[in-house]
C-alpha cells in the first residue's frame, strides 16, 4: 500500500502572545521588558521575535519537543566553531502547566526563507562552505535520526511507496529511471558518518540579499552520511546552482569521490520524492521542481 501524503502536524498546544510573554516574564524576568513579536509557525516550532536580537522558540507538538533535545544539547557545543548563523539556544525554558515541554530563547536571525528568495550563485557557495563546516566526524554518542541516519538501501521501500503514490496522483514520473538512479546510489558503501542537518528545505535556509543568512531548525541534527545534506541542498538550489554548492563545499575538509556523488544524487531523488508527497505548499511544489530538475519528471 502506498504511503499517504504528509501534512503539516497539528499544533497540540497553542499559546497566545500573552501566554508566551508570561512564560518569558516568569522564567527570564530580565528579558520581560523586551517587545514580543507575533507568532511565526513552522513545521515543528512556533517562533516569536523577542526584542531586536532574540527569538522565543516553542515546540508545536510532542514529536518536535522530543527532537529538540538534539538542538538544545548539541547545537550550543557545535555552533561556536561554525562561521554562519544558527539559532543555538542562549536560554532554556522549563515546562509549565500550559506547556508540557522545554522551550528555548535563541538568537534572532534576519533573513527570508529560501523558498521566497533564492540563493544566488555566491549564496549557494556560502551554503556549501557551511555544510563543509557541519560535516565533521560525529562522536559515538551523537543522536541518530530513525529515518535519515539510515542507509539509502534501508529507505528504498519507502522511496518506492512514494513513487507509487505520486504516480497514482497523476505525476508523470519516470519511475524506472528514478528507481535505477536511487538503487545505483543505494548499492554503494558510504564512508564515515559526520554531523548532518538532515532537513535542508527552503523554510530552514534563510537568505539575505541572495547570500546565506543562516540555517535554522536543527531538531533533526544527527550522525549521518554527508550525501544526505548535499542531496537536499541539490533539491533546494537546482542543478545549476548546485555546482556552486559543491565549489564552496570542496574548500572544506570533506572530499567527494564518484561514489559520494552517486549517493548524493540518490539522496536528492529521495528528498524530492518526500517533498512532493507533502500535502502542503511550498514543500510539494519544491519537490516537483526537484524531480523535474533531476530529469525524472517532465518540466
Amino acid at each position: 500500500m502506498s504511503t499517504p501524503p504528509w501534512a503539516r502536524p497539528e499544533t497540540e498546544v497553542r499559546l497566545d502572545q500573552a501566554q508566551v510573554l508570561d512564560l518569558v516574564r516568569r522564567q527570564h524576568p530580565d528579558l520581560a521588558d523586551l517587545e514580543l513579536g507575533p507568532a511565526i509557525e513552522g513545521w515543528d516550532t512556533v517562533v516569536h521575535r523577542l526584542g531586536p536580537h532574540l527569538a522565543v522558540r516553542i515546540p508545536r507538538h510532542a514529536a518536535a519537543a522530543a527532537h529538540a533535545g538534539a538542538e538544545h544539547t548539541w547545537l550550543p557545543q557545535l555552533a561556536p566553531a561554525w562561521g554562519f548563523a544558527v539559532p543555538a539556544p542562549v536560554r532554556m525554558g522549563a515546562p509549565t502547566d500550559d506547556l508540557p515541554w522545554a522551550w528555548s530563547i535563541a538568537r534572532w536571525i534576519e533573513g527570508v526563507p529560501a523558498y521566497q528568495l533564492a540563493l544566488s550563485s555566491k549564496g549557494a557557495g556560502d551554503l556549501g562552505r557551511a555544510l563543509a563546516q557541519v560535516h565533521m566526524p560525529a562522536p559515538a554518542d551523537a543522536p541518530r535520526n530513525p529515518y535519515r541516519s539510515t542507509t539509502l538501501a534501508a529507505r528504498a521501500e519507502r522511496f518506492d511507496d512514494r513513487i507509487e503514490r505520486l504516480v497514482e496522483g497523476g505525476l508523470a514520473i519516470d519511475a524506472d529511471a528514478a528507481r535505477a538512479e536511487y538503487l545505483a546510489g543505494a548499492s554503494l558503501r558510504r564512508g564515515y558518518e559526520t554531523w548532518c542537518h538532515l532537513d535542508l528545505h527552503g523554510e530552514n535556509v534563510l537568505v539575505a540579499g541572495g547570500r546565506l543568512a543562516g540555517i535554522i531548525d536543527w531538531g533533526d541534527l544527527a550522525a549521518g552520511d554527508p550525501a544526505t545534506d548535499l542531496g537536499q541542498a541539490w533539491v533546494l538550489v537546482g542543478s545549476s546552482r548546485f555546482r556552486d554548492v559543491l565549489s564552496g563545499y570542496r574548500h572544506g575538509s570533506v572530499r567527494l569521490d564518484e561514489a559520494a556523488m552517486l549517493r548524493t544524487r540518490a539522496e536528492a531523488l529521495g528528498y524530492a520524492m518526500t517533498l512532493a508527497s507533502v500535502d502542503d505548499e511550498p514543500y510539494a511544489g519544491a519537490g516537483r521542481r526537484g524531480l523535474a530538475d533531476l530529469g525524472v519528471l517532465p518540466g
